[in-house]
Order: structure tokens, then C-alpha cells, then sequence
């Protein structure tokens, strides 16, 4: 097949593509570069392309059978500075994506995130976890509603496109983690990558609030096969999540961190955004249901192939 993968150079971008291309097909990738950067410059048909996504012409793009949107800045200390690093991608470029889907007949695949939930407790979903028909409360116009509500605006676009007969998926992916996350853009937002650079170049853990905020983190590897799984299937609900059922505060997570590097370089306690969710575990029952899947990798073992290369024994 011929796929295309906007934002295909960031973190779970560079990680799809090699898979894909491990299965012999033929990538387009399309990536602005604004967090993110060249790699898999290597590999045979995979085409790299430097271009905001909502500027490209249709008419200079051969035809696809599948179309990846997964182009939109996350870190909040990008967005912040800039609305549109996360409006064009995820609206305008949705839009340019669905005429595209439109023109090949090709599937197109929308990449939300977790976020769209807002401020969900766990007493809200009874401990269950937040499932695709869970209501979402949100603080309005903050520094970062901009970020989730771009993506509810792209899930609208998505759904209506389905609803007139369109072949596409909403897809709410659940903090992915693994090796290579960028590191340049550390800060609020990456908080795997920010205790691993701490504690290994012998700093305090910055954690924001208390560190009671429960977070649940699903493997590069495990986020790729789900994503294929996807990619490959016939009819399946227009929304699911992806996401690991297995959930941690932050405060545990810090511990995690300290237990496989064998030692506490301590933790400092910082302010908290009014809007940063304080529970986001998933209930992942249509993943598993309709793709016969879930993830396969801890969190303990996870964060020690990224620390020292070992699986858990």
C-alpha cells in the first residue's frame, strides 16, 4: 500500500514508519519540523516532505489507500507561544486531509488524544476508566485549552465526514512513552523523559501539584501494533481508545524511576496548570473487543529498556 503520515518524523511518526516500512509498504511523510525532525532518511520508499500539512496541494500527491493524521504540536511550552501550532494541524489540516480520504477513497485515521476528556475524576467513571462515551469537563480559555479543544474540532470534522459515508477513525491515544522522545522541548507535558534526563544527570524531579495525578502509559511498540491493527481492519466504531489499563501516579512513577536507576536524587514540588487533569486512565474494552488487543509491556519494564536496555526479567 501507499501511506501517507502527516507529522510522520515525530515520536510515534519515526516509530510507525519503521514498522511499515518493515512490512514493505511505500510512505509519504509530511511533517513541519516545528518539534520534530528528519530521520529514516535511509529507508527505501519512504519519502520525506517539510510542509505544514494544511498548505499542501492535493493535485502534487499521488493516491493513497491510507492517510495517518498525527501532525499537531503536544508540548504545552510550544502551543502556549503559538495557537496555531495546534489549530492549522488539527483543523485546517484535517480538513485538507478529508479531501484527500475523499479524492482516493483512502482511510484516514485521526490521532486525538486523552485530553479531550478534560477534568474527569474517577469517581465520575466509578473506576472503570474513561470510556469513548464519557462526558468531558473542561476549563474554557486557558493557556492550554487551545490544544484540546483543536482536537475536538478535528474529531467533529472526522465524525460528520464518517456520518456522509466517509471511511475513517477517531482515535484517543493515551500517553505514549519510549525510546527517543524528544528531549528538547522538556518542560510541562513530558514528565517520562524529564525524570529519566533528571535523575541521570543527578537532579531533582520537578513534579507539578502534589503527584497524586494518575496518569496510565502504554509502549511506543504496543501504541504501533494497535495502530496497525487499525490500519488493517474492515468496519469498527468510529471512536476508540488506546491506552494501557495499568495506572500510576506521578508520585510512583518518580519511584520507578529511582528503583531502576538505584538511587533518589530527590523531588521538588512545582505549580500545577489550573487545567491539567488530575485522572486520565483509559477503559480500553472496544480496542481489545473489536482488534483483539492490549498491551503487552509494563511500565516498570518500559522505563528500564529505556534506562539501561534490559527487559524485566
Amino acid at each position: 500500500m501507499r501511506i501517507l503520515i502527516s507529522g510522520g518524523d515525530g515520536f510515534i511518526g519515526k516509530h510507525l514508519v519503521r514498522k511499515l516500512h518493515s512490512d514493505g509498504e511505500s510512505i509519504i511523510v509530511i511533517d513541519n519540523h516545528i518539534t520534530s525532525y528528519i530521520e529514516n532518511t535511509n529507508l527505501e520508499n519512504v519519502t520525506h516532505i517539510e510542509k505544514s500539512i494544511e498548505t499542501i496541494n492535493l493535485n502534487d500527491y499521488p493516491v493513497v489507500d491510507v492517510i495517518f493524521h498525527m501532525a499537531s504540536v503536544a508540548s504545552p511550552l510550544v502551543y502556549k507561544d503559538d495557537f496555531k501550532n495546534v489549530y492549522n494541524p488539527n483543523v485546517k489540516g484535517t480538513e485538507k486531509l478529508i479531501e484527500l480520504a475523499s479524492r482516493d477513497n483512502a482511510k484516514l485515521i485521526y490521532t486525538s488524544t486523552s485530553e479531550v476528556y478534560g477534568m474527569l475524576t474517577d469517581e465520575l467513571t466509578s473506576g472503570e476508566g474513561i470510556s469513548e462515551n464519557s462526558i468531558s469537563i473542561s476549563h474554557l480559555l486557558t493557556d492550554r485549552s487551545i490544544y484540546p479543544t483543536s482536537k475536538r474540532i478535528g474529531e467533529e470534522l472526522i465524525y460528520n465526514y464518517i456520518k456522509s459515508g466517509g471511511n475513517a477513525i477517531i482515535l484517543r491515544l493515551f500517553n505514549v512513552y519510549g525510546p527517543s522522545m524528544d528531549v528538547r522541548n522538556n518542560g510541562y507535558g513530558r514528565v517520562i523523559p524529564n525524570f529519566i534526563n533528571a535523575v541521570k544527570n543527578n537532579k531533582c524531579l520537578t513534579i507539578f501539584g502534589d503527584g497524586k495525578q494518575v496518569r496510565s502509559f502504554v509502549w511506543i511498540e504496543d501504541m504501533v501494533s494497535a495502530l496497525i491493527r487499525v490500519m488493517k481492519s474492515g468496519e469498527c466504531p468510529s471512536i476508540i481508545n488506546i491506552g494501557n489499563n495499568e495506572s500510576h501516579t506521578i508520585n510512583e512513577l518518580a519511584q520507578l524511576v529511582f528503583e531502576i536507576y538505584g538511587k533518589n536524587t530527590g523531588i521538588e514540588y512545582s505549580r500545577i496548570d489550573v487545567d491539567d487533569p488530575l485522572w486520565r486512565k483509559p477503559n480500553c474494552d472496544l480496542m481489545k473487543t473489536n482488534f483483539s488487543w492490549e498491551p503487552k509491556t509494563t511500565l516498570f519494564e518500559g522505563l528500564r529498556i529505556i534506562i539501561d536496555g534490559k527487559k524485566n526479567e
